[in-house]
């Protein structure tokens, strides 16, 4: 008897953005990848995000930085707490580092540029399915141009310790706290405990923003 094989199931993708052309384009993409991401909405301002978002509990929101009623950075951070199991991913015209910083500080998982010619969005939703970040070419240019307004207040680089760092580099290669605690043989309370402590010492809110600002000092 030859044993079935399962099919992972595809991610679940809502789609915001203010202009419902480009919301169409973005679906139209997805479908060219429709075994590995399933379209189950599109939405043209923030609080109809926040409503399907809490509905249909999407794995991936696809959300503009700028929505008719909401900011996007406030709708994200929204997102994170009302649905936390949706990772979110920032989509803008806009290469201001202002509102990129504030989308990273709300927990997106990523911020990719409209006019990018680097941009590759369906490669871009599988690294965030999998847990890593993604920030598009010309974000990551912006952050090095602008890393006063990104990086922690003053130059001296945080001094870790070397298990602080070893989570952080396992976060960044985009492990979960649960992976990390398995990698490195320790109880999840004890890898909650580092990453807190080393995100205190990088002056982050979030593992995402840790990340940047090891990134943007060349910690990691």
């Amino acid at each position: 008897m030859t044993a079935s094989i399962v099919e992972p199931r595809a991610a679940t993708v809502l789609i915001a953005d203010d202009h419902p052309l480009v919301a169409h384009g973005i679906d139209r993409v997805l479908t060219t990848a429709r075994s590995e991401f399933t379209v189950v909405g599109a939405c043209y301002t923030g609080r109809e995000t926040l409503a399907v978002a809490a509905e249909r509990q999407p794995d991936l929101v696809l959300l503009d930085v700028r929505l008719g009623d909401m900011n996007g950075a406030d709708v994200c951070r929204r997102l994170g707490t009302e649905v936390p199991r949706a990772k979110v991913v920032m989509l803008t015209a806009f290469d201001d580092t202002e509102i990129l910083r504030r989308c990273l500080e709300a927990g997106a998982a990523g911020v990719l540029l409209k006019g990018s010619l680097d941009l590759d969005l369906t490669q871009a939703l599988r690294d965030v399915r999998d847990g890593k970040m993604v920030i598009d070419a010309g974000v990551a240019r912006s952050l090095e141009t602008a890393g006063e307004i990104l990086a922690p207040g003053g130059t001296t680089v945080p001094q870790l310790r070397p298990r602080e760092l070893e989570v952080l580099r396992l976060m960044a290669a985009g492990m979960t706290t649960r992976d990390i605690a398995a990698e490195l043989d320790l109880s999840i309370n004890t890898i909650r405990t580092y990453t807190q402590a080393l995100m205190t010492k990088l002056g982050a809110h979030t593992r995402v923003q840790a990340i940047v600002f090891a990134q943007q000092l060349q910690m990691i």
